[in-house]
């Protein structure tokens, strides 16, 4: 029946028959009509009648599956649409053939005007399923943001366009291993889709038939410009209707459309992560900034200043003013300057713990060795996957000048000597705090004229790069000192900081900065 309506589909009776009827007049005596592939008549001549195929339906049966026949005075022409045939122009009588064969081209270009036409309007048809398809799409899963939701709402919109009895949405967790997120229909035979598809390549479309339980399966990868993310596959059981290459074009059409949307939804979690990340690091900012001296100490006779340079969010560096109490009834200052071994959260989260430490040792013993001491066992014991910390504690008398230091690995400060012009390193250097638990640390001592000037610092102003990959280094850092020896601390500190914002350029810094300058006025 599929091919009888075939006819009714194309052709116009009405027009037809008027065109049968005008050729039949030109000819007395010839009869026309046109025939369905069921033999029933669709159109024909007013002189036709049915009478005259009474007796030749066996010899007409076969004559069908032929272009051309002749039965008993009957001829025939078949006509197609495409490849498929969908009738037989049948003549009798009449003068002669002349009139016939134009008749079967004229009726052969109608139907193959008819068919074109119902081409163009199939073609625009599925145009028209794309458009609204694309444009549901842009409204259920391009707008959604949410990773969970994205693949149950690609298989309401495929179900909703492609018949299928199952259907399966899975995201690559790996290359290797994907995972069902969504489905529809029996879930026994959804794992076998899954199954299936894993012995399949998966990153191309497919229509595969006869693939037990499944008489049809059609598969579409979910697929940015440069990743495959997962894919979409649908299946029919029981059905003998294979799946077009329509509905292959319009399920990549939807997989297209939501592979962005996926690829959107992993972006704004990114985002959403880096915002979480970054506020939770401004917030320890915040709280180590808070760490930091709000000022630094007002002694007569003494100048202090600071620069204090993360090279993220967060610092692995510290330095502090402490108060300790007094020797021989002089009030004593203790200096710190310290650098962590790491970077990032875990090494500003050691920092906090090793200031606290510093404070409470600095607080609870007399001298700087038996500070660090004391801060060695108890940072040994809290340190964890190796850290460690180079540490330099110096006490100050500011009524005698008397320094009175040790240091724990750190970078040995520089002493400038205004009497005899020259600067120094402060001699003695241990093991970094956090290694080795009983160690017992050297006090070193050292005397501050009036004039002379002292520079703590870490490895981060000494192994700054320009943009050449070229170190600051000792010997700049020197000149720096030299060339502001008779400036005030906070003027040393500003033009050191110039110096190393000169060199470094457009280079990003990688490590802390931090320098404290002491100086004897």
């Amino acid at each position: 029946m599929r091919e009888s309506s075939s006819l009714q589909r194309l052709l116009g009776r009405v027009e037809v028959t008027a065109l049968l009827q005008s050729f039949a007049a030109s000819d007395h005596g010839l009869a026309v009509a046109l025939l369905q592939t069921d033999g029933q008549v669709f159109a024909s001549s007013g002189n036709w009648s049915p009478v005259k195929l009474k007796g030749l339906e066996s010899c007409l049966s076969e004559a069908f599956d032929r272009d051309e026949f002749q039965v008993d005075g009957l001829r025939g022409y078949a006509l197609r649409a495409g490849s498929q045939r969908v009738g037989t122009l049948v003549a009798q009588g009449g003068s002669s053939a002349n009139l016939e064969q134009p008749l079967a081209a004229a009726l052969k270009l109608l139907l193959a005007q008819a068919l074109e036409k119902r081409n163009m309007a199939n073609e625009a048809l599925e145009r028209y399923r794309e458009i609204n398809l694309m444009y549901r799409i842009g409204e259920t899963i391009g707008s959604s943001l949410d990773m969970e939701t994205i693949p149950g709402r690609i298989l309401q919109e495929s179900e909703r366009v492609i018949h299928a009895d199952v259907g399966i949405v899975l995201l690559a967790k790996s290359e290797a291993e994907w995972e069902i997120k969504a489905s529809y229909g029996d879930q026994d035979a959804a794992r076998i889709l899954d199954g299936i598809l894993s012995c399949m390549p998966r990153r191309n479309p497919a229509i595969v038939t006869d693939a037990s339980p499944f008489s049809a399966i059609l598969y579409a990868p979910l697929r940015t410009q440069d990743q495959l993310l997962g894919g979409v596959a649908l299946g029919r059981l029981n059905d003998r209707r294979v799946f077009t290459a329509s509905d292959e074009k319009l399920l990549m059409a939807l997989t297209g459309q939501a592979a962005i949307a996926l690829e959107n939804s992993r972006l704004h979690q990114a985002d959403l992560e880096r915002e979480r990340l970054q506020h939770e690091a401004q917030l320890a900012r915040d709280v180590q900034v808070s760490l930091m001296p709000r000022a630094t100490p007002q002694i007569a006779g003494w100048e202090f200043a600071a620069y204090w340079q993360p090279a993220r969010e967060v610092s692995g560096d510290f330095y502090d003013f402490v108060s300790v109490g007094a020797q021989h009834d002089a009030p004593l200052h203790g200096l710190v300057i310290a650098d962590v071994s790491d970077k990032g959260m875990h090494a500003a989260l050691f920092m906090a713990l090793t200031r606290s430490i510093v404070r409470a040792s600095a607080a609870a013993t007399m001298t700087p060795a038996q500070m660090l001491d004391q801060a060695n066992r108890l940072i040994c014991h809290d340190a964890a996957n190796g850290m460690f910390v180079t540490l330099f504690y110096a006490q100050l008398n500011p009524t005698t000048g008397e320094l009175a230091y040790v240091n724990a690995g750190h970078n040995r400060p520089l002493l400038y000597r205004a009497a005899g012009n020259e600067l120094t390193e402060l001699s003695q250097a241990g093991l970094a705090a956090g290694i080795i638990e009983d160690l017992n640390y050297e006090e070193s001592f050292v005397r501050m004229d009036v004039g002379d000037l002292l520079v703590l610092y870490t490895d981060g102003v000494t192994d700054a790069t320009d943009e050449q990959e070229q170190p600051f280094g000792e010997e700049r850092l020197r000149r720096v000192l030299l060339d502001h020896r008779g400036a005030s601390a906070a003027d040393v500190t500003a033009g050191l900081q110039s110096a190393l914002r000169d060199f470094i350029g457009a280079t990003a810094q990688f490590d802390d900065i931090t320098v404290v300058v002491a100086k004897r006025v």
